[in-house]
Order: structure tokens, then C-alpha cells, then sequence
């Protein structure tokens, strides 16, 4: 099986939303390689290609770029996608060339499934970052409405640092707020949407991956709400984990493999 007839596969299974907007497909390698061994990851950064390489898993499915790029730039809250043009720019950097060597040394082919996967019946994104945090059976709205009992703002980041597994994690708001209900979301949203539900919907905090913060953070504070910003890498991992347990038991005569691309986030007190 090469790497075009996978990817084939997967667009069938988890199809994307919006195929017009390119996200998901084949981003780098030769698609017509031969597929030797799959590694999921969150993201394809340099670590996380070497290691598939020296393995032997030349085809590496990942829910964000390659190249830091994104077809379009978002400037979230007003739903405009603005092209981004910037792709080739990126790649003569010093750390796209350093990518696109492995690449070529491995014959890898990076795969991204992104929007295809984020919002998949029962395994998808945001189901297995409820699933993660405990509150499978709490959504109370289908906008990622989840009642959290009740608890103040401090104890529930608190909380969903242990169960994402941070030492520390960064919260905006009265810490001795209580909370009842928020807004879960992941990776990076439209963060100034993502408050909008929830004062719809009569949440007391937000969460969600990172955010904009002289834009976000100010707006979360100036509408009263709290704000939990538990990392891109920490509310997506639990997504592409959730992946790897689906895809690995349907292809059980092909090496498959999670690794991953480890958290970012480092804390100093």
C-alpha cells in the first residue's frame, strides 16, 4: 500500500467538513511511497520525524503542519479567512529545510488530519478531551456546554492540570469564583466566539488550548468570565491518542505507533 491509497482511506473514513479549504491531506514526501509503518502525533516537529524515521513509520498522521502553515490566516471572532501565501517562505527557513531533509532521508510523508477529525462521532477532538477531563455523561448544550458541578475557578484549573497531566497551568479570573458550567474547547478557536456561547449559554469560565491575549484575555476579563488556557499540545494530544486507538485495530498487520510530540510548556515559580 503506498501513501496516496492510506490517505484515500482515511478522507473516506473521517472526511473533512470543509474539503475547500485544503487543510487535510498529504503535506510533505512522495505520495506515492510505499507505506513502511504509521506514527500518530499531535504535531510533526522536527524530534517527532527523526524518531519516526529511525523507526521505520515513514507515514506520520498528525492533526497540525508540518511547515508551520495554515492555508489561511483567521483573525477569530469576525469569520473572515484571509489566504495565507507564506508557504514557500516558510519552508527555506532554516527549520523547513531541516525538515524537509529528514524527510527526503526517510522518504516520510506527513500526513495532517485536522478538520476531518475534530468533531468525529464518539472519538473525534473534543470527545476525547471531555472523556479525558471526566465529563463524558456532563454535556448540557450541544455547543460544548459541560456542567461542571460547582467549584471555584482556582480548584477547576487545578483540576484540569491533573487530568492533562501539567505540573502548572494558567488561569484568568477571581480564583475563588465558583463555576457550574463553562465552555470546553481545544487547540486554538475563535476565542472571542468561544466567550460569546458562553455568556449565551450562562457559563462562568472558558476553556479551551491558548488564546490571542491582548484580545482574548481582555475580553474574557472585561465580560466577567474566567479562563482556563491549558496549552495547544495538552488539549489536543487526548484527540490524536483517541486516533491512534481507532485507526491501530483496523490495520492490524501494519506497524502503528503513537509518539508523542511532548508538551511545550515549562513553569518556574
Amino acid at each position: 500500500m503506498n501513501a496516496q491509497e492510506l490517505h484515500r482511506w482515511i478522507a473516506e473514513k473521517a472526511p473533512t467538513p470543509w474539503p475547500h479549504e485544503e487543510i487535510d491531506g498529504i503535506m510533505a514526501g512522495n505520495p506515492e511511497a510505499e507505506v513502511t509503518g504509521v506514527a500518530v502525533t499531535w504535531l510533526p516537529n522536527l524530534d517527532i520525524l527523526h524518531r519516526a524515521g529511525q523507526k521505520g513509520l515513514n507515514f506520520i498522521i498528525a492533526h497540525e503542519p508540518v511547515f508551520y502553515y495554515h492555508p489561511y490566516f483567521y483573525p477569530y471572532g469576525d469569520n473572515t479567512h484571509v489566504p495565507a501565501m507564506d508557504l514557500e517562505q516558510k519552508k527555506a527557513t532554516p527549520p523547513g529545510q531541516a525538515k524537509q531533509r529528514v524527510i527526503a532521508q526517510h522518504n516520510l510523508v506527513v500526513y495532517r488530519l485536522h478538520d476531518g477529525w475534530d468533531q468525529f462521532p464518539k472519538h473525534g477532538m473534543g470527545h476525547a478531551l471531555a472523556q479525558t477531563l471526566g465529563w463524558e455523561d456532563r454535556l448540557v448544550a450541544r455547543d460544548s456546554i459541560y456542567d461542571v458541578g460547582a467549584m471555584t475557578l482556582q480548584d477547576l484549573a487545578a483540576y484540569v492540570a491533573q487530568k492533562l497531566g501539567k505540573p502548572a497551568i494558567r488561569y484568568v479570573g477571581d480564583p475563588e469564583r465558583i463555576v457550574h458550567k463553562v465552555t470546553l474547547d481545544w487547540g486554538s478557536p475563535g476565542a472571542v466566539d468561544i466567550f460569546l456561547r458562553a455568556l449565551a449559554h450562562g457559563c462562568e469560565a472558558s476553556i479551551t488550548g491558548e488564546v490571542v491575549e491582548w484580545r482574548d484575555v481582555e475580553f474574557a476579563r472585561d465580560a466577567g468570565l474566567g479562563l482556563i488556557t491549558a496549552g495547544h499540545h495538552a488539549t489536543e494530544t487526548p484527540g490524536m491518542m483517541s486516533f491512534y486507538n481507532w485507526f491501530k485495530p483496523q490495520w492490524p498487520d501494519l506497524r502503528v505507533e503513537y509518539i508523542d510530540a511532548g508538551d511545550p510548556d515549562l513553569f518556574v515559580s
